[in-house]
């Protein structure tokens, strides 16, 4: 899966697109766009996989060095770069323990050694029917690593001395980690507790005070743009933000990674733990996350063009990120407004769980 790139920014600073429906961004200096799948060269056989027709993003290696950084919204497994036209030594930066270069594929002159890649300036090869080929070097290398990756930092710099900088082709994909999202099977009558499993090997219970209980994928407002991934039918609880301040508390059995917090009708501050990093994958204009804070304000619902009433309030998005698996997440919720009804706040949960694991064999460890 490779990404889809969208635009490009006209300070040539910054570009985005989507790879398995979350946002990728790249920041660095910028050449040209190609947006439309009407970039060919990827095609050639020096690409693994190639790409006969895709979308590409020119990279600038200027001579006193280029510094770029690529970002995720979802971790990527195994990233893969395509490097066309590259004359330049790409090195990467602070890459995870473990995480080793591989080259995939290239001509003769395009090379890996650790975290550089190398490649040498070349006037473009004639085709038989006499246009021009591709010029410098060509070629893919995998960042091959245990761990998804968030961010990838790295710079450019040219191999040659005299002559305009370098404009490299890029063009990135790799195997999206998509979280699994809870199914959940059971509301207690008291309206304090829930259950459900991830992924059916790991339990999960939520508690605090709690309101309706979608439980069997008939909750269809997460399949909003707002929501990253999306889920167009899922279950769904609803959590009660008392004007007092309501205390919640999530656990897992056996932990998971990078849990996910889809948050509709968000009227409240949620808060948790000092410390706990936040990342706002996606949502609307007011949905904010401020540190270990994520914030909504109250709105009436949007009129849907069939006359349907769309979503209330704020609605997005977010991600714990950490190197450690969770086994449980304490968080606060209390209404950003001061009269009325107590807000209801629509959940659903996913994360990565632990691999080759069960409730049963952590048990008995």
């Amino acid at each position: 899966m490779f990404v889809d790139w969208t635009s490009r920014n006209d300070e040539r600073t910054e570009a985005i697109g989507t790879l398995g429906g979350a946002s990728v961004t790249l920041a660095g200096p910028l050449g040209a766009a190609y947006l439309h799948e009407d970039w060919m060269e990827f095609g050639l056989a020096y690409f693994t996989p190639p790409l006969p027709a895709s979308d590409m993003i020119e990279m600038v290696g200027l001579f006193e060095g280029s510094a770029f950084e690529v970002s995720f919204r979802l971790p990527l497994k195994d990233p893969v770069f395509h490097l066309g036209s590259l004359a330049s030594e790409l090195e990467f930066l602070e890459l995870p323990a473990g995480t080793r270069v591989d080259r995939l594929s290239g001509d003769d002159h395009f090379e890996v050694d650790g975290n550089k890649v190398r490649g040498e300036f070349a006037d473009p090869v004639a085709n038989p029917d006499g246009s021009l080929g591709p010029s410098d070097s060509n070629g893919s290398v995998r960042l091959r690593g245990r761990e998804p990756v968030a961010s990838i930092r790295f710079t450019l710099k040219p191999t040659y001395t005299a002559g305009s900088p370098d404009g490299v082709h890029l063009q990135i994909g790799g195997t999206v980690q998509q979280p699994v999202f809870v199914d959940w099977t059971s509301r207690n009558d008291e309206r304090t507790t829930a259950e459900g499993t991830l992924d059916r090997r790991t339990s999960v219970t939520l508690a605090g005070p709690l309101g309706a209980a979608y439980l069997h994928e008939d909750w269809t407002e997460f399949g909003l743009a707002y929501f990253t991934p999306p889920l167009p039918a899922s279950d769904m609880i609803e959590m009660v933000g008392l004007f007092e301040g309501s205390a919640f508390e999530v656990s897992f059995r056996p932990p998971v990674k990078n849990p996910v917090f889809h948050l509709g009708s968000l009227a409240s501050e949620l808060e948790f733990p000092a410390g706990t990093r936040v990342d706002r994958l996606s949502g609307d204009d007011h949905f904010e996350v401020d540190g270990n804070k994520v914030k909504g304000q109250f709105a009436d619902p949007v009129p849907n063009p069939d006359g349907s009433l769309g979503p209330s309030d704020s609605n997005g998005s977010v991600r714990l990120r950490g190197r450690e698996p969770v086994p449980s997440i304490r968080f606060t919720l209390k209404p950003t407004y001061t009269a009325g009804s107590p807000d209801g706040v629509h959940l659903q949960i996913g994360g990565t769980p632990l691999p080759n694991t069960s409730p049963t064999e952590t048990a008995t460890a």
